[in-house]
C-alpha cells in the first residue's frame, strides 16, 4: 500500500548496455544525467570518448571522440559542457 502513495514512480527506460556501454563505465565517476533528456557517459577504453544517449533516440547513442574528466549535456539545447583533464 505504502508504494502506491509514493510521490515518485520508477520505471526503467533502458539499460545502458543496451546501447552499446560498457558495464565497467557504468559508475559515478563516468555518467551524468543532468535532466531526464540525456545521459552523457565518459569511456577511457579503447579509446577516449563521450557517448552521449538522447532518451528521445535512445537506440541512436551518439560517440565522440573526446578526453575529459567529466561531461555534462545542457537539457535546454545540445550543448555539452567538459570538464579538461589538468
Amino acid at each position: 500500500m505504502a508504494a502506491a502513495n509514493a510521490p515518485i514512480t520508477m520505471k526503467e527506460a533502458l539499460t545502458l548496455p543496451s546501447v552499446g556501454i560498457n558495464p565497467q563505465f557504468i559508475t559515478f565517476t563516468h555518467v551524468t544525467m543532468e535532466s531526464d533528456k540525456y545521459i552523457c557517459v565518459r569511456e577511457t577504453s579503447p579509446q577516449n570518448s563521450i557517448v552521449i544517449i538522447d532518451m528521445s533516440m535512445p537506440m541512436q547513442p551518439l560517440r565522440r571522440p573526446i578526453t575529459a574528466d567529466s561531461a555534462l549535456m545542457n537539457p535546454n539545447s545540445k550543448i555539452l559542457a567538459l570538464k579538461g583533464m589538468v
